[in-house]
């Protein structure tokens, strides 16, 4: 069938328009997902019901909420349920230019029995240029935690983070990140850094340590001291990140987990762990250590006055 140019031009400007959009509403949707981990709680140590909690940080320069209709929150033992949409929250105390905002959902869950459950969250997608992973912003942002139900190891809960997964921080200078994590339990914890994860058991593309060559211009003197490479590490015991020194300006993902281990019958036994991704903020910032200017020691007899004043 032959078209008139004038209905052929018509459904050209449709078709053009209405693509134009669908890029448009795919980029708005694809823009906010900074960092976040999943806490859970048991309610009752006589029961198998637990208090999930969601919590991400995201970027306020997008206009998608936390959760929707792609957004699954799995428990791990073969059920599932959508997080509905809720508003991000801003946040200034985590950043001064008001980029920061954040959300959580909250649920309740029973199991069915004893075991090891996987529970984690998927939702599209991770806010635009993250420098260390391709494509973050067609990159799905996932996050899970390991919990142990078990009665012969007792009542479990995941350890706590008192620290948000937000930090700053400046070029040339050694940065250090602790998360504030206990566990209510008292059960001992370890760290050890991940790869961030876009679904279960699948990494980012192309991701890469934030102290990796590509971010710096004279990689082999980039630590702050000038003395040498430039190095990126978590103490497995503490918990404390170091990153001595960030190199290019930007935004950087990294993930990992903390691990809980309880003594039982002389030895000790992995309960199960929180992934957190987190984002860390390198600035164009003039932040260099300060030069102090030290007194001579002096000694001063008790009861007599010191003049400090140089004559």
């Amino acid at each position: 069938m032959k078209l008139f140019p004038a209905v052929s031009n018509v459904l050209r400007f449709v078709f053009v328009t209405m693509l134009f959009t669908f890029f448009i509403v795919i980029e708005s949707q694809a823009t906010h997902l900074r960092a976040g981990d999943i806490i859970v709680e048991r309610q009752n140590c006589s029961s198998r019901t637990f208090k999930i909690t969601v919590t991400v940080y995201t970027n306020t320069g997008s206009t998608v909420r936390f959760g929707g209709e792609q957004d699954i929150l799995n428990f791990g033992d073969g059920t599932w349920e959508l997080v509905p949409e809720t508003e991000n929250t801003p946040r200034p105390d985590l950043d001064a230019e008001g980029t920061v905002a954040t959300a959580s959902y909250t649920t309740f869950h029973t199991y069915p029995s004893t075991g090891t459950y996987i529970i984690s969250y998927r939702e599209p997608n991770r806010n635009e240029g993250v420098l260390n992973m391709d494509a973050s912003v067609n990159t799905t942002f996932y996050l899970e935690t390991v919990i142990k139900i078990d009665a012969f190891l007792g009542c479990n809960n995941t350890p706590k983070l008192q620290i948000p997964p937000i930090d700053h921080a400046c070029p040339g200078v050694a940065w250090t990140h602790n998360p504030g994590a206990f566990d209510p339990d008292g059960d001992r914890l370890s760290y050890e850094l991940v790869v961030p994860y876009s679904d279960r058991r699948t990494e980012v593309i192309n991701y890469k340590d934030p102290n990796n060559q590509k971010f710096y211009n004279n990689y082999n003197n980039a630590n702050e001291e000038g003395t040498g490479p430039p190095t990126f590490s978590i103490d497995a015991t503490t918990g404390t990140i170091t990153w001595d020194s960030p190199g290019a300006i930007g935004e950087y993902n990294i993930a990992f987990h903390i691990i809980e281990w309880r003594f039982k019958n002389g030895q000790w036994v992995q309960l199960g762990y929180v992934r957190r991704d987190m984002q860390i903020l390198v600035d164009d910032c003039d932040n260099e250590r300060p030069d102090l200017i030290l007194p001579p020691d002096t000694c001063v007899v008790a009861g007599t006055i010191l003049n400090s004043r140089r004559k």
